[in-house]
């Protein structure tokens, strides 16, 4: 698995027009969304409400079939990307994936993380794509997860790998293995589709 302990950033992983194609599905008056009142998981002192949507959920579809249609080009190429980075045929298929809406919150301090985590135990690749323009960064860490040691690192532990600034079209593509996290947006709307990979064979 060559995309182990790797992390890609890449602007611009489906055309233009595709873009806004998602952008004004996702948000758009009819899109179905769920709130959530804490959208870290209820890991964080301060309650950080959210929506969210589920697409797929241990490998079964649960959004509808348009919506599907509109991340295969995403997914697709994403797929092709890691061919191309690790220069293999990996066989890949999408576990989990879904969409997560923050409003600005006025206040929040930018310098303080959302509860880190990882989101599945079985060897993965996580890929983030942005939809619009924010502030919030993603966080990932130099720590990784342990199938040895299950216990997550305490927030003084924590070492910062990459941080990267939501721009629209773009995607950071990452072993799922590296504990990660997100910073609250003050400024703008945060919209992503996380989408966590398993390779077989």
């Amino acid at each position: 698995m060559k995309w182990k302990k790797k992390i890609w950033v890449i602007d611009d992983i489906v055309p233009a027009e595709h873009q806004e194609r998602i952008k004004n599905t996702l948000l758009g008056p009819t899109f179905p969304w769920y709130f959530v009142p804490d959208i870290t998981g209820g890991g964080s002192r301060d309650q950080r409400p959210g929506f969210s949507h589920g697409f797929i959920h241990k490998g079964e579809i649960k959004s509808h079939e348009e919506n599907i249609k509109l991340l295969e080009v995403l997914w697709e190429n994403c797929m092709r990307k890691i061919k191309e980075k690790t220069n293999t045929e990996g066989k890949y298929s999408v576990s989990k994936a879904r969409t997560f809406l923050q409003l600005p919150l006025k206040g929040a301090n930018k310098k303080k993380y959302d509860s880190h985590h990882i989101d599945l135990m079985d060897e993965h690749f996580a890929l983030l794509y942005y939809v619009c323009d924010s502030d919030g960064d993603t966080v990932i860490f130099d720590n990784m997860y342990s199938r040895m040691n299950h216990r997550p690192p305490e927030p003084s532990e924590l070492i910062v790998k990459k941080r990267v600034t939501p721009k629209q079209g773009r995607v950071v593509i990452f072993d799922g293995y590296y504990w990660h996290t997100a910073t609250q947006p003050t400024k703008s709307i945060r919209c992503i589709i996380n989408t966590d990979v398993l390779q077989h064979g």
